[in-house]
């Protein structure tokens, strides 16, 4: 990076630490914008194992969006600064099973962001990011692997045309595609270099979109890498081989059958010498009386591409999930079974090279501290429960049970995952300020120790 690009990306970062020192002044601004899903694209993740957030939908995250411009200047003077400080606390006991292995590691850090105005549907944005430890320990084993390194840089940088339902994006960008999206749950989030083009709505549309980089969240910049390379994964049995990216369709329909609404969405997805992704998922849901049950079914089929850098792909699986929500309280029960296939890669376990040891993405049963496709194959159970007493405030718990077997002839990880969570999202003067707790237990008796991992985050956000 030049040195001048390296002085404006750091001055622009200051600018937004300063921002949140002068925390009333920015939430002053932020207070004629809608109120943004704080914590919720906060949720942190973990350092060697992986993480999912408590409902199966990844976060990206927010879209700044500004007022139409009426001519070719105010397309800068109607722009819109959005941006995030945060501290984040992880505390870990027998890290990932490693008995003995204690990590205590805070950092600090966010984002800025910026968008200009829209032109005749035209826009474009950028923002930069900023990781920073406090009291790290010199024994980096006494660290978490994400929270640890100091970074900086620059994240989005991309061209946009959104109207008419039609939008277009090339560049860096937020993605949101299933086992590669924006999960906005550490200081520096992933994100990814290439087009993507959709049209239609949330419900109700059709995409396609080509990446040639990705950037972690422990990269400063963009490579032609995975999560499966070992400047990500330590263990990696690939080194930093680099790949051409990943391209993909998928679509989502919406109907309403009153007394019931269906949700339909496919999406075909190619890991370009990796493996190549189909799946489908259907939903049912009652949208009448005080409570609403669901139900929902998915199905997975991949197979390996180009040179196969995993080793040969050929994975099934099939989910089903049973819920019930009344008000803001949501029970589900989820279920997944990885069909097991000694040819294939971890026994049939899908390959996901921009979710390894990040997250589960949208399978059914899937723990917090690591990853369903990360453990091998056979039945995986998830119970959740969540709720909102008050305005602002999210409680919710877990149980996961991972019957899952990385090769044929290995004992089952049998891993139990207890986990509850708190989500506050504060309002009136100190609206944009959220905390959030996450404590999660793990036990195996393949293990020789129980893993223990505290979460804490601290956040100011403002612009939407």
């Amino acid at each position: 990076m030049h040195g001048s690009q390296f002085t404006l990306i750091r001055s622009t970062l200051a600018c937004a630490a300063m921002a949140v020192v002068l925390g009333q002044a920015a939430a002053a601004q932020a207070a004629d914008a809608e109120t943004q899903s704080t914590m919720t694209a906060a949720i942190p993740g973990g350092s060697e194992g992986a993480d999912s957030p408590p409902t199966t939908a990844p976060v990206a995250l927010p879209t700044v969006v500004g007022n139409e411009a009426t001519s070719f200047s105010e397309v800068f003077t109607k722009g819109r600064f959005s941006g995030n400080f945060r501290t984040i606390y992880f505390s870990s006991h027998n890290a990932f099973f490693t008995p003995g292995k204690n990590q205590d590691t805070i950092s600090y850090g966010g984002n800025l962001a910026y968008r200009t105005s829209s032109y005749y549907g035209f826009s474009a944005g950028v923002s930069g990011f900023i990781q920073r430890g406090i009291n790290h320990s010199d024994n980096p084993a006494q660290v978490d692997g994400y929270l640890g390194p100091n970074l900086l840089g620059m994240g989005e940088a991309y061209l946009q045309y959104d109207r008419n339902g039609i939008k277009v994006v090339a560049g860096n960008q937020q993605l949101d595609v299933p086992f590669a999206s924006t999960y906005d749950w550490r200081m520096a989030p992933q994100l990814f270099q290439g087009v993507s083009a959709r049209y239609g709505d949330n419900d109700n549309f059709l995409t396609a979109f080509k990446m040639i980089r990705f950037k972690s969240y422990i990269d400063n910049s963009f490579r032609k890498g995975t999560t499966y390379n070992v400047n990500v994964d330590s263990f990696s049995s690939i080194g930093n081989t680099e790949t051409n990216g990943f391209w993909g369709v998928g679509g989502a329909k919406m109907l309403s059958l009153d007394p019931l609404s269906v949700n339909l969405q496919g999406w075909y997805m190619t890991y370009q010498d990796y493996a190549k992704l189909g799946y489908v998922e259907g939903k049912v849901s009652g949208n009448a009386g005080s409570l609403q049950p669901f139900a929902a079914v998915q199905v997975f089929h991949e197979t390996g591409d180009g040179r196969e850098l995993l080793g040969h792909v050929n994975s099934q699986v099939y989910g089903l999930q049973l819920g019930v929500k009344r008000q803001s309280l949501t029970a589900t029960l989820g279920y997944d079974r990885i069909v097991p296939n000694h040819d294939s890669y971890l026994n049939g376990a899908l390959v996901t090279p921009y979710a390894h040891n990040v997250s589960s993405g949208p399978l059914f049963a899937q723990p917090f501290l690591s990853s369903t496709q990360d453990l091998g194959a056979g039945n995986a159970y998830a119970f959740d429960v969540s709720g909102s007493p008050i305005a602002g405030l999210v409680l919710g718990a877990r149980y996961s049970f991972m019957d899952l077997k990385s090769s044929a002839t290995s004992v089952s990880q049998n891993q139990s995952e207890y986990l509850g969570y708190v989500i506050y999202n504060l309002g009136g003067k100190l609206k944009g300020w959220s905390i959030a707790d996450f404590l999660a237990l793990q036990s195996s008796p393949a293990r020789s120790a129980r893993f223990i991992q505290n979460r804490l985050t601290l956040q100011y956000a403002w612009g939407t």
